[in-house]
């Protein structure tokens, strides 16, 4: 998105000054939000969707043996060529999945409103279906668009899709206005959506996300992104900020920049921050803030819906709960989740059944 389209985004929302929450919300101690992108590319081979979902794996085993919070941001294609990934990671206390779109490099804003409709709503589905049988449906409360790119009708759509926070925010960068320098998130004015700023920095001299793919881009070696991040997350320390990046599946899954992914983590920890999903960064920023709460927070906090076992998902060959159960229909594949005894919905040729770890 460039410096126009983002002028042109901040007048569309058409939202008058709030003025700024400021960025030196008082903490406890230091919060670090974790987004993980679930990346694959728009075309893309059986291998390629292995190499997306280990590289996955390898991010979130920083994550789950020291008990951090994470939030995941699944496309509707990952969601799609890698379901049984996707569910076994939506089953986790500690993990929150979001939206980011339906295809990899997708741009909302050359679309019509029906057109963006339609693709959130079938994104939104194919994740939504990514479950546990006898457990609970993914609670999608979060988006980020492909890009940072979007509009007041992507906003809208998102309102009707119950999804209450945007994380295609950054501070500085892209903003309601009155809300330029704000690290926390905003409740955006006219809309029951909360805006979620990812956090920027001066790259080569100039303000930037904190996006592993933005600055692998500018040319930063793994040691310098972990200088950046380090850097970035003392000052937000002094200034009582949250600190909130990316990482990409498909560029920090491996190599120098999955050190300082991994180096940068334990930086955090060491200093005493609290990591938190993004869901769990508007809770406290709308606790400090009582009248930016809105009552589907409080819907939110209720969490998911129990699965039914005469549904079917979204993928048509797919048996039910029960028939799966029952070993009818295509391709039932073993998997274990740790206390579910049922079976997980369901891989593009049929249905998981999941058994019980002692």
């Amino acid at each position: 998105m460039n410096k126009s389209s983002k002028i042109a985004f901040g007048m569309l929302l058409g939202m008058a000054l709030l003025g700024t929450a400021c960025i030196g919300l008082c903490q406890e101690s230091p919060v670090v939000n974790i987004m993980i992108d679930a990346d694959i590319a728009p075309t893309h081979s059986a291998d390629d969707v292995d190499v997306a979902g280990t590289s996955l794996i390898k991010l979130i085993n920083e994550i789950d043996p020291k008990k951090r919070n994470v939030t995941i941001f699944v496309s509707g294609g990952m969601a799609t060529v890698y379901r049984l990934g996707v569910a076994s990671q939506g089953t986790m206390a500690n993990h929150e999945l979001a939206l980011y779109g339906n295809n990899t490099g997708e741009d909302l804003t050359i679309l019509s409103n029906a057109e963006q409709g339609a693709i959130l709503k079938d994104a939104n589905n194919r994740l939504y279906h990514c479950y546990v049988c006898g457990g609970k449906h993914i609670d999608i409360r979060g988006f980020r668009p492909q890009g940072f790119e979007q509009n007041e009708d992507t906003l809208r759509i998102l309102e009707n899709l119950s999804i209450i926070y945007n994380a295609g925010f950054q501070q500085g960068l892209i903003y309601a206005p009155g809300h330029e320098e704000d690290a926390w998130p905003y409740l955006l004015d006219g809309f029951k959506l909360y805006a979620v700023p990812i956090t920027t920095a001066k790259v080569n001299g100039e303000e930037a996300v904190l996006y592993d793919k933005y600055v692998k881009e500018q040319g930063l070696s793994g040691s310098q992104w972990q200088e950046l991040l380090q850097s970035k997350f003392d000052e937000n320390v002094r200034d009582g900020a949250p600190t909130v990046v990316i990482f990409s599946n498909l560029v920090s899954g491996n190599g120098e920049y999955l050190d300082a992914y991994r180096n940068f983590l334990d930086y955090a920890g060491s200093n005493g921050a609290r990591f938190l999903t993004t869901l769990q960064l508007v809770e406290e920023a709308a606790a400090k803030d009582p009248g930016s709460t809105i009552p589907e927070l409080g819907e939110a906090r209720k969490g998911a819906m129990d699965v039914n076992p005469s549904e079917k998902g979204s993928v048509i060959v797919c048996p039910t709960c029960d028939e799966a159960k029952a070993e009818k229909g295509a391709s039932i594949i073993s998997y274990s989740v740790r206390k579910s005894k049922e079976c997980l919905n369901c891989t593009d040729n049929g249905t998981i059944n999941s058994t019980e770890l002692a």
